[in-house]
């Protein structure tokens, strides 16, 4: 591997991390705090769909008129009315929802714990749905992210004043994550598409699903009669927004691409790190020692399932070259 190469990873990995830190205090920004008397939690991932799905749209006619080579996903009926791609749709738009909700009321800082039970759920319907098999190591890995969860919770409460309902929110974010991840993994499996054209079809069912949705509740009217609507730097994180979250699907599928999914996951949960501890220093206010321990369990519980995939990926390499001598 060349320096070079080397470098366009390290670029990459950076790029993922700083649109994946940026999304969070954007949205964090975007919704406010509890106190604010607007909601527009779900106007908010409506028109950061539509901005996604207007960016396709453009790209697909600037490629058909400059005649590009280029390649921009296409509009494909049969994707998009699939049964795996409306309920992996419903189920992202779910969580992105309910992870703007969950910013009204928790810290940046304690993002990471609350959104923790994530991988918990993914193991759980992977095992439901997918019928994957449990081992000793991800029932441990569950044992101790579980356990931080509770320790980091019950701190953050004792000493933040955190409210319930926000990590009622998390936890419901967290579900509809992993019930998203696995309707993902199963059409991706079915349909053989890649990552990019997983992000368009996720777009365009979110901006069309969504706007009764923005309009019933109200939320639709409350922005445009709010100070939001004549805000244009509202309005510019809003579109930002929207473009950073395409650019996310981009370069994850990049990174998946130049390293593996296992040094991807590692990544991720590098970069919940590096939030974590950038979120505390600007707020400016310290947390205790137990606080930093339910956040250190996480981690293990996150190092035992990693160090397991791990495991299983040189278990499944090893054989294969052992079946490939053989012949």
């Amino acid at each position: 591997m060349t320096s070079r190469h080397v470098t366009y990873i390290l670029g990459v990995v950076a790029a993922h991390w700083s649109i994946s830190m940026g999304m969070v205090f954007i949205n964090k920004h975007l919704v406010g705090d509890k106190e604010r008397g607007n909601d527009i939690s779900v106007f908010i991932v409506w028109i950061q769909n539509l901005v996604g799905a207007l960016i396709f749209y453009l790209s697909m006619n600037i490629k058909t008129h400059f005649q590009l080579t280029i390649a921009v996903p296409q509009l494909s009926l049969t994707e998009l009315t699939h049964q795996d791609m409306i309920l992996s749709s419903m189920t992202f738009a779910g969580t992105l929802i309910f992870n703007n909700l969950m910013l009204k009321y928790i810290s940046v800082a304690f993002y990471q714990v609350a959104r923790s039970l994530t991988m918990v759920f993914i193991i759980g319907f992977s095992v439901i749905v997918l019928k994957e098999k449990i081992t000793k190591n991800i029932f441990f890995s569950c044992g101790f992210i579980i356990l931080g969860f509770y320790v980091a919770l019950d701190e953050e409460i004792l000493n933040q004043g955190v409210k319930m309902i926000g990590i009622l929110y998390g936890i419901i974010a967290s579900l509809m994550a992993a019930l998203s991840g696995v309707f993902f993994k199963r059409f991706q499996n079915n349909m053989k598409v890649t990552s990019m054209q997983l992000t368009f079809n996720n777009c365009f069912i979110c901006s069309i699903t969504l706007l009764p949705l923005v309009i019933s509740s109200g939320q639709l009217n409350s922005f445009m009669n709010s100070t939001l609507f004549h805000d244009a730097f509202t309005w510019l994180l809003l579109t930002v927004s929207g473009g950073m979250s395409l650019a996310m699907g981009w370069v994850t599928a990049l990174q998946i691409q130049l390293t593996s999914p296992l040094s991807h996951n590692i990544s991720i949960n590098a970069k919940s790190l590096t939030q974590t501890l950038l979120a505390v220093a600007w707020s400016g206010k310290s947390r205790p020692a137990m606080w930093w321990l339910g956040n250190g369990f996480v981690m293990i519980g996150i190092g035992v399932y990693t160090g397991h995939k791990l495991n299983q990926e040189k278990n499944s390499l090893n054989k294969t070259i052992f079946v490939d001598a053989k012949d």
